[in-house]
């Protein structure tokens, strides 16, 4: 029963001694300073009282380190001189400053005494009356600490500083730990587990357990944007599939560098520790935002590249470029600018381009015919003209009673151009119903159409029709055609539909597509004939089985719907196939419905956009319309 008693009581001194190695309240000389003086010499504070003899006094604030409020509630100044009466010792309301006031002398001695820990060193100060003081001191109180982990030979960190391994027992003690926050960590392998201790009396046993799975060999998987990046991982080169890559590393810590032409290289590490690892990176483009502008409407081009008008927004990558303001007649403006990521987004405004003049004598008959010049009038002839932009111009030289004279002319830098017109009496036509004008009678029909083409481009109905009706009476197809047009849109002359139908009719028999495909429209719409599906596909079908877009097109519209024929999707998207290929846009959008619906094809929501997409390019007014239907 001795012997266990001795057992214990040795036991409990041992663990006394581990758990508490030294209290010590440390006053720092160094930090005294005076920090407040009288109304006299300088800031007023809160007054100083007298001590029991009526004599000044001096306050001393002492701001305290690791020192609860509670501890420092016990403390008690000693003064070794009899002479030195103290008037206040107390805690500070919200904060660890104690304040002292004490008779004021030259060389006063103190020091502090605790119940706990003992007694401070002993500091000597000179102190005047009426002045404040500050004064820090510290709780230097050290304990040894026990780590417990799960493995032996794990190396112990202690705030980053190596303190040794784990024993057999999976322990290790640490001497001389500060009370307070520490931060704690142990490593073992390719793993290590980390926390944040507080030690103090109460609390001298810490346990800190480490995976030791993490150290099995794991998947890393890596997605990349771009797909033509490539992943290196400790110096080993892995490429990508699809912008993904997978391999088996063994547990530990990597670095990885993810690398791309044209984009920031993105590095980083990684830690395998008992799971797989995965890295989704987005590498950003080495690139930046440019914004261009050019004056009088000058072409923008990038390094040769024709980017647009005015003005042009993009994306370039970081490199030298060579900007340029480009116009017709204009020697062109350029700007070299070497552009970086480093200023996301950069605007630049182009020089604009110098004009480069030449100019232009005009002469021929009759006097006095009026000219003009790419559509301006610019006088009579004849006529000389100044200061022309090089490059292609049209002059035009008309007179009433004359055909009009058309020519280019092409414009050199310093030079003067020549053009003689002489103008053409014009032949009276014998179509009724219009003001005549007189037509050269030497023409050949396909010259007349040419005629009347070129004076329907500048809105001369009236010269226009006249030329097509005297080249239609010649027998020529595409000019019957032409006229059947003027007719049905009122053209030159009254509109007539009966009229219309007369001359597509004629220039269809001869085999004429448009004019086939035109006719069959009439019959459709009942224009100028009684309304008959069955002739409007007669006619449309001509049309495009001799490759017509529009009446291919239109002949899928009369499947779709049975108009004329059996009502026949598969037969309906076959025709809008056809004028699909030809570019034709309203096809685009009959096929996307086609789709939509699934008539005649496997219906797809993601092929009809396809083919609205299409035609909204297009200008296709319908297919905008299902494109904002379905949310896009």
């Amino acid at each position: 029963m001795k012997r266990l008693f001795a057992i214990l009581t040795l036991l409990f001194a041992t663990l006394t001694a581990a758990a508490q190695i030294e209290n010590s309240i440390v006053l720092d000389r160094s930090t005294f300073r005076a920090v407040q003086t009288d109304a006299l010499t300088g800031v007023n504070i809160d007054p100083i009282g007298l001590d029991r003899s009526r004599r000044a006094c001096a306050r001393l604030k002492i701001f305290f380190h690791r020192m609860t409020r509670e501890q420092m509630e016990l403390l008690e100044p000693i003064f070794p001189s009899g002479t030195i009466d103290y008037t206040k010792c107390k805690v500070a309301e919200g904060n660890t400053v104690l304040i002292l006031e004490f008779t004021a002398k030259p060389r006063v001695k103190f020091y502090l005494k605790h119940p706990t820990f003992g007694t401070s060193n002993e500091v000597e100060f000179d102190f005047e009356g009426d002045k404040e003081y500050q004064l820090e001191a510290s709780l230097n109180q050290t304990y040894s600490i026990v780590v417990n982990s799960n493995v032996v030979n794990a190396d112990v960190y202690l705030d980053g500083v190596f303190k040794g391994k784990t024993d057999s027992s999976n322990s290790l003690t640490i001497k001389d730990v500060m009370i307070g926050g520490h931060r704690l960590k142990l490593t073992y392998g390719n793993v290590s587990a980390e926390q944040t201790i507080e030690v103090n009396d109460s609390s001298i046993s810490f346990r800190l357990s480490v995976n030791t799975a993490a150290n099995e060999p794991q998947f890393v998987v890596f997605t990349v944007e771009p797909h033509s990046a490539v992943v290196i991982i400790d110096n080993q080169h892995y490429t990508l599939t699809d912008g993904a890559m997978s391999i088996v590393l063994d547990g530990g810590n990597y670095s990885y560098t993810v690398t791309a032409a044209g984009y920031h290289p993105q590095s980083g590490t990684f830690t395998i520790a008992g799971s797989k690892v995965v890295k989704d990176i987005r590498l950003k483009a080495d690139a930046a935002t440019v914004t261009l502008t050019a004056p009088d409407n000058a072409e923008i081009w990038v390094n040769g590249v024709m980017k647009g008008t005015n003005s042009w927004s993009g994306t370039l990558n970081s490199g030298t470029y060579i900007f340029e303001a480009r116009k017709a007649g204009h020697k062109s403006a350029t700007l070299s600018k070497h552009i970086t990521s480093a200023q996301s987004v950069q605007s630049y405004t182009l020089p604009a381009p110098t004009p480069i003049f030449g100019s232009l004598i005009i002469s021929g008959t009759p006097i006095n015919a009026d000219v003009t010049l790419d559509g301006k009038a610019v006088g009579q002839l004849p006529l000389k003209l100044g200061d022309i932009l090089v490059g292609e111009h049209t002059v035009v030289v008309s007179k009433s009673g004359y055909e009009s004279y058309t020519q280019s002319v092409t414009i050199a830098d310093g030079k003067t151009a020549t053009i003689n017109a002489t103008l053409k009496k014009q032949i009276t036509s014998t179509l009724k119903g219009v003001t005549p004008i007189e037509i050269d009678s030497s023409l050949t029909a396909k010259q007349l159409r040419a005629k009347g083409i070129e004076f329907q481009g500048k809105k001369e109905y009236n010269s226009a029709v006249q030329h097509y009706h005297k080249a239609a009476l010649m027998g020529y197809d595409v000019a019957q055609c032409d006229l059947g047009y003027c007719y049905e849109f009122g053209l030159g002359v009254t509109q007539d539909y009966t009229e219309a139908v007369k001359w597509y009719r004629k220039a269809a028999e001869q085999g004429e597509a448009y004019a086939q495909c035109n006719l069959g429209y009439c019959y459709r719409k009942g224009l100028g004939v009684a309304r008959d599906n069955y002739e409007a596909v007669k006619w449309y079908r001509k049309a495009a089985e001799q490759g017509l877009a529009n009446a291919q097109c239109n002949l899928g519209v009369c499947y779709k719907n049975g108009e004329g024929v059996t009502q026949d999707y598969t037969e309906a998207v076959k025709w809008y196939r056809k004028a699909v290929e030809q570019g034709h846009a309203g096809a685009h959008n009959n096929l996307g419905v086609c789709y939509e619906l699934g008539h005649g094809v496997t219906k797809s929501t993601t092929e009809a956009v396809k083919w609205y997409k299409k035609a909204a390019e297009k200008g296709d007014e319908n297919a905008k319309k299902s494109l904002r239907r379905l949310g896009y």
